[in-house]
């Protein structure tokens, strides 16, 4: 049996197109998934960043009081929705995740605590108040980039 050579050209373009729409296609899933995971990543960071931030802002006001409060919880609110989604994403990542984030956990209300417990700053130089509260998450934070790259393999995204 003959095959027609106009039947052999079409299903070389359609299967050419084919796998065109399906490597861009992965192409796009693969970069909004690298972007949310960043945006997570960086919802941590901000996280960490809280005492710092209460240090710098602080003044016994009602006002900022509220201020502080609201960022606080739109904050843990951004965390728990990044928790679910990578949860949901991967129970290996959503699991280092969690890690990183109670690592930070453990110390950030303490420093927070510690922040308002200050002086607020009186001249702009008090702004930059250095690295008053450090601890060590490079384990944690490293676990959950690994699996998180590793997540954005080519062959997990064409699926």
């Amino acid at each position: 049996m003959r095959i027609d050579p106009t039947v052999s050209v079409a299903a070389i373009a359609a299967a050419t197109a084919l796998i065109g729409y399906l490597l861009n296609n992965a192409a796009t899933r693969r970069a909004e998934r690298a972007r949310r995971y960043a945006e997570a990543l960086e919802m941590v960071e901000r996280y960490r960043q809280l005492p710092y931030t209460f240090l710098r802002l602080h003044n016994e006001t009602p006002e900022t009081r509220a201020e502080l409060a609201e960022l606080l919880g739109e904050t843990q609110k951004s965390l728990s929705f990044y928790r679910r989604w990578l949860t949901l994403e991967s129970t290996e990542i959503g699991a280092a995740y969690d890690n990183l984030v109670d690592k930070v956990r453990e110390r950030n209300s303490e420093f927070r605590r510690d922040a308002l417990s200050r002086p607020t700053p009186a001249a702009d130089v008090d702004i930059e108040a250095g690295y008053l509260y450090t601890f060590d998450d490079r384990a944690e934070r490293l676990a959950c980039i690994n699996l998180m790259r590793k997540h954005l393999g080519l062959l997990r995204n064409l699926l």
